[in-house]
């Protein structure tokens, strides 16, 4: 447990000093490694659920990225990369010792990152898992990288300086994130209400989190080099896809990621039916199931209820 100042209590975990950041690690469960990486705009707690089940059966690990949940706070000169983040996945898995091959497994954005780090380092992949990750059809236009994380500076700058005039000391967090991220199963952890009160919706996960979302379209056209120079290793892939129960949008969305499997290589595409985007914590069990049988051999494209 790390240790913390006055009667705040003690974080989870650890931290690693990987460049300029100090990040927030936890290493969790026994068994082969796992590293588990959150979409854009989620933090270590919000995968608590999925991870409770897995411990049995992996050794995972997380991190919080620059910004998010205890991580330190990104700088006027963090601009996130694709390559940067798969150098982070390996610093934090150096520190913890894990030389073997890992399983990656990335929720939404996260999927480019471990779609990254399969291409760039395919002898320290044991398998990939891609959850409702994020497949770009059509390139986005890029507006200069400098310009729009200068912009998420600037609003959130902007925007602290009205709530501290005003008396405002924090920001909406707790009741913000129960209506953004599901409920799983079991209902929310005390630990998870604490720690979302303290770090959701704070200035430094705000910016964080634009900062991500500026530099998205960056980190695409970078994976999208990489593809054409860098094959998938032959590690199983599984494609997990949330589908809406809107039909036009289910159907659509339902072929884009089978479009994703496809270019993945993927062994097996799971669609879980009537599943929101935030699967890790609305659908843990079926998520859990489907890591746990990864290597097991593919089913024809089960659809699970």
């Amino acid at each position: 447990m790390a240790p913390t100042d006055g009667d705040e209590p003690a974080a989870p975990g650890t931290f690693v000093t990987v460049g300029d950041h100090r990040l927030h690690v936890l290493d969790e469960g026994s068994g082969p490694p796992l590293l588990l990486m959150a979409a854009l705009g989620s933090n270590w707690f919000d995968l608590d659920p999925l991870v409770a089940r897995l411990v049995s059966s992996w050794r995972v690990i997380r991190y919080d990225r620059p910004g998010y949940g205890l991580s330190s706070p990104v700088g006027r000169q963090h601009y996130p990369t694709l390559l940067g983040e798969v150098e982070r996945m390996i610093a934090v898995l150096d520190a913890r010792g894990i030389d073997e091959p890992v399983v990656v497994v990335g929720h939404s954005l996260a999927s480019l990152y471990v779609e990254a780090f399969a291409r760039r380092y395919p002898g320290r992949t044991a398998g990939v898992v891609v959850l409702d990750g994020s497949y770009v059809l059509v390139p986005w236009r890029l507006v200069p990288l400098s310009f729009r994380i200068g912009n998420a500076h600037r609003a959130v700058g902007a925007a602290s300086a009205v709530t501290s005039r005003v008396g405002i000391r924090r920001w909406p967090s707790l009741r913000v994130w129960t209506r953004v991220v599901p409920a799983p199963p079991e209902g929310r952890g005390e630990q998870q209400r604490r720690w979302s009160k303290r770090v959701f919706g704070q200035p430094p996960f705000l910016l964080a989190m634009m900062v991500e979302n500026a530099a998205f379209g960056a980190m695409n056209k970078t994976l999208r080099g990489l593809r054409r120079t860098a094959p998938m290793p032959r590690v199983p892939v599984v494609v997990v896809v949330a589908s809406s129960t809107i039909r036009g949008w289910r159907v659509f969305w339902e072929w884009k990621q089978r479009r994703y499997a496809d270019l993945l290589g993927a062994g097996e595409t799971v669609v879980l039916s009537r599943a929101k985007h935030f699967l890790v914590s609305e659908r843990p069990d079926d998520v859990a199931e489907i890591i746990n049988g990864l290597g097991k051999g593919p089913s024809a494209e089960p659809t699970r209820e």
